[in-house]
C-alpha cells in the first residue's frame, strides 16, 4: 500500500467524519439541556472518531465482490478502441507516423497532454499533506516531551501523606487496580495528570488548604480512570492526520471541552449547593494561576478566562442527575444515524471524486487497448506496436511482442501467396469483466473474453476466462502477467520464463511453402 492510497483513504474519511461533526454541533446544541456532559463527552469522542473509519474499506472486506463489473464491452465492425476511451480516461491513444504499418497505436498518458501534469500535481499535494501531518504531530510531541522532562526533573517523590491517602481511598472506591505513580514538584501550582503508559500525578509542594486539594486529586483521578490522556493522544494523531480540516480543530476543542465539563459533573454528583460553589471556586482560581504560569502547556487544564468563566457558570447550574431513559435512547439514536450518515456520505464522496473509477478506467483502457491493437494488426497484417500495453521486462510479454509478429507475417505471405482465404473482416467480440481488484499500484483484472466467430479470432488470443495482473508505471498501467488457456500459451508464446528468438522471415517462408507444398 502507497501513500497516494493512504491519502484518497484520509480524504474520503474526512468527508465522512465532517458530516458527523456537523450533525452534533448543530443537534448537541439543540438538544444540550437533555444530554448530560458524559453523554456529550462519549458523543464527541464518536464524532472525532469518525474520521478513522473507512467505510468503503470495511465494506470491501466484508463484500469480496464489491468490485464485480458485470459490464460487457461490445467492439463491432466499425468500433475501435480510439472511439470507445472517454475524454477523461488515463490513456490516449494516437497514431504514429509509421502509417505505412497500419497507424501504430501507441499509448500516452494523458496527464501528460495539456499545460501541466496533473500526474505530478497529485504527487505534489499528497507529500504537502505528509510533511504537514509528520510536523503537525511532531511538533506537538516535542513540546509534551520537553515539558515532560522538566516536570519530572523537578519532581521528587510525594511526602503528602493526605494526599496518598486521598489516592487510595478514591483508588479503593472505584476499583481501580492499576497503581499511580504519585510526585511531588516545585513548578507546578496544581495537581496535574501527565504519561500514558506510565501515568504519573504530579501534586504541588506548595501547601495548599486540604478541601481544595481534594476536590481537584478527585478530578484528575476521573481523567486517569477514564483513560482520558489516552483519547487526547488519539485526538492529536487525528487532528494531525486531518490537519488541513477546521472542522477536526473543532471536533478536538470540543471534545477537550466536554472532556473536562464531564469531569467536573463526575466530581459534583453528590456536592450540594455550597460544595459545588467551593469546587467551582476552587477550579477557577486554579485555572487562572495555570494559565499565568504557563504549565498548563501540556494535557492540563487550559482555556481562556472566558472560557473558565462559563466553566464557572456550568458547574452552578449542574443538576446532579441521571439521564432519562427517552435522553439515553435518543443519544443512541443520534449516534447511529450520524455514523450511517457519515457511512453514506464517506461512499458517495467516493464515487464522486472517481478515486477508484478513473483507475479501473485507466486498466480497462490498457486491456482493451491490448486486444484490440493486436486484432487491428492480425485484419491489417502488419505489426502494430503493442508495447504501451505492456511490462516489457517480462519475457512473456517480450514473446507476445515476437508471437504477434510471426503470426501477422504468416498472414501476409499465405494471402499474397493467395495460397488459401485470408479472413479481413472485423468480427465482433465482448470483453465481460467479473472482477478488478486494486492494491495501491497493482491490479488483478478478471475477464471472460466471448468471440462470436471463433475461427475468425486470432487464436493466439484465448477465448473463455482470462486473467491479467497490473502495475501502474510511471502515472501509465502496464501488463506484467497474462493468465489463459494453457494449449494457446504453449502453442504461441511457448514459453513464460524461455525467451523466443527474434522471427526469421525467409525461414518461414520456406516452412509456409513447404506446408503447401510448394518447392
Amino acid at each position: 500500500m502507497n501513500i497516494e492510497v493512504i491519502f484518497k483513504w484520509i480524504l474520503v474519511m474526512t468527508v465522512g467524519g465532517s458530516i458527523a461533526v456537523l450533525i452534533f454541533a448543530i443537534l448537541s446544541k439543540i438538544f444540550k439541556e437533555h444530554l448530560s456532559a458524559r453523554a456529550r463527552y462519549y458523543i464527541w469522542m464518536i464524532g472525532l472518531f469518525c474520521f478513522t473509519i473507512p467505510w468503503n474499506v470495511l465494506i470491501k472486506f466484508c463484500k469480496k465482490d464489491s468490485r464485480v463489473l458485470n459490464q460487457s464491452i461490445i467492439l463491432g465492425n466499425s468500433s475501435h478502441i480510439t472511439s470507445k476511451l472517454s475524454n477523461t480516461s488515463s490513456l490516449n491513444l494516437q497514431l504514429t507516423e509509421n502509417t505505412a504499418q497500419g497507424g501504430a497505436l501507441t499509448a500516452l498518458p494523458s496527464e501528460n497532454i495539456g499545460y501541466f501534469n496533473l500526474e505530478v500535481l497529485r504527487k505534489v499535494i499528497v507529500y504537502v499533506w505528509l510533511i504537514g501531518a509528520i510536523i503537525f504531530f511532531a511538533w506537538f510531541l516535542m513540546r509534551y516531551i520537553w515539558f515532560k522532562l522538566i516536570l519530572v526533573r523537578n519532581s521528587r517523590e510525594c511526602s503528602n501523606e493526605y494526599c496518598k491517602r486521598i489516592i487510595e481511598r478514591y483508588c479503593r472506591l472505584k476499583r481501580i487496580s492499576r497503581k499511580i505513580k504519585v510526585l511531588e514538584n516545585d513548578i507546578i501550582p496544581t495537581p496535574m495528570l501527565i504519561g500514558t503508559i506510565t501515568p504519573i500525578l504530579l501534586i504541588p509542594a506548595k501547601a495548599i488548604v486540604r478541601e481544595d486539594l481534594r476536590l481537584i486529586i478527585r478530578h484528575e483521578l476521573v481523567h486517569f480512570k477514564r483513560k482520558d490522556v489516552l483519547v487526547k493522544w488519539l485526538s492529536k494523531l487525528i487532528n494531525a492526520l486531518h490537519w488541513f480540516n477546521p472542522l477536526v480543530y473543532f471536533a478536538v476543542l470540543k471534545l477537550n471541552r466536554e472532556c473536562e465539563y464531564s469531569c467536573d459533573e463526575e466530581v459534583i454528583r453528590k456536592l450540594k449547593k455550597d460544595g459545588k460553589r467551593k469546587y467551582a471556586e476552587v477550579l477557577y482560581n486554579t485555572l487562572l494561576v495555570s494559565i499565568g504560569s504557563g504549565a498548563g502547556a501540556a494535557f492540563g487544564l487550559v482555556g481562556r478566562k472566558e472560557s473558565i468563566v462559563e466553566r464557572f457558570r456550568f458547574i452552578m447550574s449542574l443538576e446532579a442527575r441521571k439521564m432519562s431513559k427517552g435522553a439515553k435512547v435518543f443519544a443512541v439514536v443520534l449516534v447511529l444515524t450520524t455514523i450511517f450518515l457519515s457511512a453514506f456520505v464517506q461512499i458517495w464522496a467516493k464515487d464522486i471524486l472517481s478515486f477508484e473509477s478513473s483507475e479501473i478506467e485507466a486498466i480497462k483502457s490498457t486491456i482493451e487497448g491490448f486486444y484490440e491493437t493486436q486484432y487491428k494488426a492480425y485484419l491489417q497484417m502488419e505489426y502494430i506496436d503493442i508495447t504501451p500495453y505492456l511490462d516489457m521486462s517480462k519475457i512473456q510479454n517480450q514473446n507476445k511482442v515476437i508471437a504477434l509478429k510471426e503470426l501477422v507475417f504468416r498472414r501476409k505471405y499465405t494471402d499474397e501467396k493467395k495460397y488459401c482465404y485470408v479472413e479481413k473482416r472485423h468480427f465482433p467480440y465482448e470483453l465481460h469483466y467479473k472482477n478488478i481488484e486494486l492494491d495501491g499500484n497493482k491490479a488483478k483484472v478478471v475477464i471472460d473474453l466471448e468471440i462470436k466467430l471463433k475461427e475468425a479470432y486470432p487464436s493466439f488470443i484465448s477465448y473463455g476466462e482470462n486473467i491479467f495482473e497490473l502495475e501502474k508505471q510511471d502515472g501509465t498501467w502496464k501488463i506484467t502477467k497474462h493468465i489463459y488457456d494453457k494449449w494457446a500459451l504453449m502453442f504461441y508464446e511457448f514459453s513464460t520464463d524461455q525467451k523466443l528468438p527474434e522471427p526469421d522471415y525467409e525461414q518461414i517462408k520456406k516452412q509456409i511453402d513447404k506446408d503447401f507444398g510448394v518447392k
